[in-house]
């Protein structure tokens, strides 16, 4: 007998009761959701966390954002990528922090490929209106979270779904939800911006949402891409008339694909350093 959305629910409450969650994690939430919280006050949050700070520092000195070898402390990484995307990385990288991904093949590839759609719907902001890069990075890095809380709460079971057509379906009869239920949920939970949720709920299904639509369309879009891009079993971005749709709504050329592909392809390589490197 499968599990039932109440059981999902209740895990994602548990991994709060049973401190799962850090608390440095709630903290950084509340900095993220004040408006006169400073970049001092991030950098405290921060720094005070070694492994979280070691991770912020990888990225922001990562090519992928432009200032590769230059980021030696968390003030300059502020200072080169901004407050806001910082903020991002933050929040982030500590729910990644939440959910290790060492020692599990799986786990691991379920991040890579998260950050593989983080890296393509920044790179979409530039083309999709209304977008920033920070919060379409957020958004993809955290779209599949559901995904890793299922893989959490009964890794058997996970493993019996696929990323095929049926794929929901599949999850429906393994939790009693989908991925994008429980992803929202676990925001939820854990007092992130509303906005965030919507990506996560209805990046398999953009014409649903009634709002952030822009953002929803980039990480659709961007998960979309990575399927064509990379063969990787955890990669669930089917493509659907709906992406076709999106495309076309944003105008964006085979040309403009083209070079997206290639982007990533580069970037490939280095994002999966970060999961597989000690």
């Amino acid at each position: 007998m499968g599990k039932t959305e109440t059981d999902v629910k209740n895990y994602i409450k548990g991994l709060h009761d049973l401190s799962t969650i850090p608390v440095l994690l709630g903290k950084i939430v509340g900095t993220c959701n004040d408006e006169n919280a400073t970049a001092e006050d991030l950098y405290k949050l921060i720094t005070f966390d070694p492994a979280l700070a070691e991770r912020v520092l990888r990225v922001s000195n990562s090519a992928l954002l432009g200032h590769s070898g230059q980021v030696k402390d968390i003030h300059q990484a502020i200072m080169f990528l901004g407050f806001e995307r910082i903020k991002s990385l933050a929040l982030g990288m500590t729910v990644m922090n939440a959910f290790p991904s060492r020692g599990a093949i799986t786990a691991v590839n379920l991040w890579v490929h998260s950050y593989e759609v983080a890296f393509l719907s920044s790179v979409l902001s530039d083309v999709i209106p209304l977008t920033l890069p920070g919060e379409c990075f957020l958004a993809g890095l955290l779209h599949d979270v559901g995904r890793i809380v299922f893989f959490g709460m009964d890794n058997a079971r996970f493993l019996f779904t696929d990323t095929t057509e049926t794929m929901f379906d599949q999850e429906m009869a393994a939790f009693g939800c989908t991925h994008a239920d429980a992803g929202a949920w676990l925001v939820e939970s854990l007092g992130m911006p509303k906005e965030l949720g919507v990506p996560i709920k209805y990046h398999h299904l953009p014409s649903a949402a009634k709002e952030s639509r822009n953002l929803v369309a980039a990480v659709a879009l961007a998960e979309g891409l990575t399927r064509k891009f990379t063969a990787r079993a955890e990669n669930d971005g089917i493509w659907t008339a709906e992406h076709d749709a999106l495309l076309k709504q944003y105008s964006i050329a085979p040309e403009e694909i083209t070079a997206i592909g290639e982007k990533l392809n580069e970037a490939r390589p280095e994002i999966e350093a970060m999961f597989t490197s000690p």
